[in-house]
């Protein structure tokens, strides 16, 4: 099984900090192509589909606004077991990620969830700095 990454991006761009997922996956999408998808383009259960269609994708990176009590902007990386500890109470998600996670396990591939800490999730709000910063840091990624 190849390890090539599909990323998916979750979130609700009106309300700040929580569309910061969508945000970074776009940014991403001219270097991962085909890989790369965005909640408001495609649902998050269509995205994983695709992926467990493919048989060069061996790993799901999630990448969303959580509440893991970190500071504003901090980042972590969470493995498909603990991914279910952050359930965030404004999840916006049709489907729940424990759900996905669970149909990407038992298929033999690989799933993550980068979880950034919002400092606002205020409806129609500007996203925070330090978010903002995360973003641009994450966007600089892509441009090696």
């Amino acid at each position: 099984m190849s390890d090539r990454t599909t990323a998916i991006g979750l979130g609700n761009p009106d309300r700040a900090d929580d569309g910061a997922g969508i945000q970074i996956v776009l940014k991403w999408k001219a270097r991962l192509k085909k890989r790369a998808f965005c909640e408001n383009e495609i649902s998050a259960e269509e995205a994983v589909m695709k992926g467990l269609e493919d048989p060069s994708v061996g790993t799901f990176l999630f990448v969303d606004a959580a509440d893991f009590k970190g500071r504003p902007g901090e980042m972590r990386l969470f493995d498909s077991g603990e991914a279910c500890l952050i359930q965030s109470a404004f999840s916006t998600h049709k489907v729940p990620l424990d759900l996905l996670f669970g149909m990407i396990i038992a298929r033999g591939k690989k799933a993550f969830l980068l979880g950034i800490q919002p400092g606002s999730v205020e409806w129609l709000g500007e996203k925070s700095k330090p978010v903002q910063e995360t973003i641009h840091r994450l966007e600089l990624l892509t441009r090696r």
